[in-house]
């Protein structure tokens, strides 16, 4: 029997009006730059194309979950004290309108504190999901909150209790995936033997590329973001479009124990401060 997943990072959701604007009716806030309209793209606009682009590849084959690979916001709570937890609203205007299960776990970004997560997820910001005869172990590795900078949570890096801990739950016959918001081999010395790990899945850096973590496949899943440029005298921007930033998901396929992966660019325009880019559907 066939298993499909859906992997997808990197949303930076937040509120639409701009620091200055936000200022205006909420003085004690603090919007990221990365706040209203980016590449062309309004808030709304972005999470509308994340449903569609899902809703498609669904239509296409259904596939059993998505999973959402962290930064659902730009929250950093809560050195930036805005009206509303973007957490919380990636949820209700975007998880909950997918055509099936969708559970994620936190990236820098998403810096509020596991009861607050429990209580609009309803499981702790590190689980682990069971579908078919796979595992998925939903690992937090920025543990270290709440904020107290723009870059929200700090690296916190694997917990191996944890991962004894859920794979004791399990028998010795499920596949292991690992997904994350952020790792690499040279962050993790001591990563243990893990049998049947068959790979790892990552987002954070906007890029989709396959690297190798302790001789596994490491999956960089690309994402719905982009990359931000500090210019001298101005300070960041992020609306200069960079191509290897394109929006896109992966999709993992597992049949009898055999596992694929591939990633998907999606058709996009983004409207950028360096011109127009239109970007055509590609996977790779």
């Amino acid at each position: 029997m066939k298993t499909r997943i859906l992997l997808v990072s990197d949303m930076h959701y937040t509120t639409q009006e701009t620091n200055a604007e936000l200022k205006l009716k909420y003085p004690e806030s603090n919007a990221s730059v990365a706040a209203g309209t980016i590449l062309g793209v309004t808030q709304k606009d972005k999470i509308d194309k994340i449903i569609s682009d899902i809703n498609a590849e669904y239509e296409k084959e259904p596939f059993d979950a998505v999973l959402v690979l962290g930064d659902l916001s730009i929250d950093d709570w809560d050195i930036r004290n805005l009206p509303d937890i973007y957490c919380e609203r990636f949820k209700t205007d975007c998880m909950d309108k997918l055509p099936c299960p969708a559970y994620a776990l936190p990236g820098n970004h998403d810096s509020i504190p596991n009861e607050m997560w429990r209580d609009i997820f309803g499981y702790d910001r590190e689980h682990s999901i069971k579908i078919g005869n796979n595992v998925f172990l939903m690992l937090d590795t920025f543990k270290n909150i709440p904020a107290t900078a723009a870059c929200g949570g700090r690296f916190t890096g694997f917990d191996y209790n944890f991962i004894k801990k859920e794979l004791s739950k399990y028998t010795d016959n499920e596949n292991i995936f690992i997904c994350c918001h952020y790792t690499r081999e040279e962050k993790e010395p001591d990563f243990p033997e893990i049998p049947n790990l068959r790979c790892l899945f990552r987002g954070h850096t906007h890029e989709a590329e396959t690297l190798t973590f302790h001789g596994k496949p490491l999956y960089d899943i690309g994402g719905y973001g982009y990359n931000g440029i500090h210019i001298d005298g101005r300070g960041y921007t992020f609306n200069i479009f960079f191509p290897e930033c394109a929006w896109g998901y992966n999709v993992l396929e597992i049949e009898d124990n055999e596992f694929k992966v591939w990633h998907k660019t999606v058709r996009m325009t983004y409207v950028a401060e360096n011109g127009t880019f239109n970007i055509e559907e590609k996977i790779q």
